[in-house]
């Protein structure tokens, strides 16, 4: 079985190219090979009323599912803080229109059964299970039904692969979680990560920092702690601003393939893109693959203790200084800089 996964995608731009792409890393599609994508907005016909605790609504347009005609058959995980920004309508919307593009959907739903239930991918060689969950730091709309797959605490996430690890050949997590841009995962991220992997699963990915964090490996299974995005386009607020702006930090994504093979740990091999103008590349500069090297280093060196008091310091210094340069002068130019402080202290 190989399974490529890759970030967030978010196409709220539809003046941007909308051709269906190609198949990413040169996968074919098969009876074993299969994209698994995050897709971080719903579509609907207007935006949820009811303001997020943090962040704007978004939405993407209409007919966007169809750009990923060509992954089809595959997997989309919904577990996001986004799902419900059209509101219940737009997530059933989504539901649908992913599905009639030929992509088995996990992590939202519309009833309690449908939030919870896990996807299932069988082969001949052998049946994996696709567990999807949204954190509360990324502030969704928390246990809407409607809604997305809340995280439920460690021990009952536990408790559930435990139970699916039953009937499963392998276990994936993909978790909807942690803070945004810094290229380090909390403490509490390496935490849960393993506890995940104690209980079975084979893998953990994670999305929603929008940059490119480092990998390790727990007893022979890997965690990925953020692919970044794959294609996330910049959105105008409507007022001359933007309300999402991508810095090149941003640009960079991931693309695991993970071959699966029984009586094997999982094997995996990393590939880059880079997106710009509403449209992913293979990076022949590899910039997400370095970024991911680099970041599992310190994962090597620390843990525990010794890794929290590290990233207190590290964190520190990056709300002063790195992320106002990489996620402020370098995502808006100095002309957009200069506009932002000419528009606050008016």
């Amino acid at each position: 079985m190989n399974l490529l996964v890759v970030g967030d995608i978010a196409l709220a731009n539809e003046a941007n190219p909308q051709r269906a792409w190609t198949l990413p890393a040169g996968l074919r599609i098969g009876n074993d090979s299969r994209v698994l994508l995050n897709w971080e907005l719903p579509i609907g016909d207007a935006l949820n009323p009811s303001p997020r605790s943090s962040g704007p609504r978004l939405r993407a347009f209409k007919d966007s599912p169809r750009i990923l005609h060509n992954w089809a058959p595959g997997f989309a995980t919904l577990a996001t803080n986004h799902i419900l920004d059209a509101g219940p309508d737009g997530l059933s919307e989504t539901l649908s229109a992913l599905r009639r593009e030929g992509f088995a959907t996990v992590g939202a739903g519309l009833c309690p059964e449908e939030i919870a239930q896990p996807l299932w991918w069988e082969t001949p060689d052998g049946r994996l299970a696709v567990l999807n969950w949204v954190f509360p730091e990324t502030h969704p709309d928390w246990m809407a039904v409607p809604g997305p797959n809340c995280w439920p605490g460690a021990e009952a996430a536990v408790q559930a692969i435990q139970a699916i690890r039953q009937e499963a050949d392998w276990v994936a997590s993909v978790v909807h979680w942690s803070d945004e841009h810094f290229a380090y995962p909390l403490p509490a991220d390496r935490q849960a990560a393993r506890a995940l992997i104690h209980a079975g699963a084979d893998c953990v990915i994670g999305h929603h920092p929008h940059v490119v964090r480092g990998c390790e490996t727990v007893n022979g299974r890997p965690i990925f702690y953020s692919v970044g995005n794959f294609c996330f386009d910049d959105i105008p607020d409507g007022r001359g601003g933007w309300a999402v702006r991508q810095a090149p930090r941003n640009r960079e994504g991931l693309g695991i393939l993970i071959r699966l093979r029984r009586g094997e740990s999982p094997r995996f091999e990393a590939h880059s893109f880079w997106c710009a103008d509403g449209v992913a590349t293979v990076d022949r500069a590899a910039r997400a693959k370095k970024r991911m090297e680099h970041t599992s280093r310190i994962l090597r060196m620390r843990e525990g203790a010794a890794y929290a008091q590290w990233y207190a310091a590290q964190r520190i210094r990056f709300d002063r200084w790195s992320a106002r340069w990489h996620f402020g002068v370098r995502r808006l130019g100095v002309r957009g800089t200069m506009w932002r402080l000419l528009r606050a202290s008016a």
